[in-house]
């Protein structure tokens, strides 16, 4: 269970609201894994403070049902990192028929706050703002969502 999974509610300009999901992973999870002195980073404070941020590959979906129909548009991007934790993610469609791109920072542990631009450069473009709040980990259980998905042998 490496996939992290937001519930969202996206807002137009006119007060358009959708609800969609988004679900994305880190894919080079060797790099989360670096240990950090914290000590040492601490006791280096009173000098001019570098911070050293990281780059984050992530992939991922987008299901927003009323743009994106019935299949979730596919997303790469990368996650901004300190030391300190995440602290901006981006994503773009690899799907160049679904044009979409996603922004978003941590408010807090479980919520998220952003924007989405639908059809980037075409007609009919959407700019949304984005509010996402995480599913608790419990209901992210990827063998839940094959269980529901595969077929039942109802011959017994």
């Amino acid at each position: 269970m490496d996939e992290i999974i937001h519930s969202l509610l996206l807002t137009g300009r006119f007060g358009l609201s959708l609800p969609g999901t988004l679900r994305f992973r880190f894919t080079d999870l060797d790099a989360l894994t670096r240990p950090v002195d914290v000590a040492a980073m601490l006791g280096a404070a009173p000098q001019p403070v570098n911070i050293e941020v990281a780059v984050f590959q992530l992939e991922g979906s987008l299901s927003v049902p009323l743009l994106t129909g019935l299949r979730p548009v596919p997303l790469q991007g990368v996650a901004l990192g300190t030391a300190a934790g995440p602290i901006g993610f981006v994503l773009s469609s690899t799907d160049p028929a679904r044009r979409v791109d996603v922004l978003f920072n941590l408010l807090d542990l479980q919520t998220i706050a952003g924007g989405v631009v639908w059809r980037r450069g075409r007609f009919g473009e959407l700019v949304l703002s984005l509010l996402g709040t995480q599913l608790p980990i419990g209901m992210q259980d990827p063998m839940l969502e094959q269980d529901e998905a595969a077929p039942q042998d109802e011959t017994a």
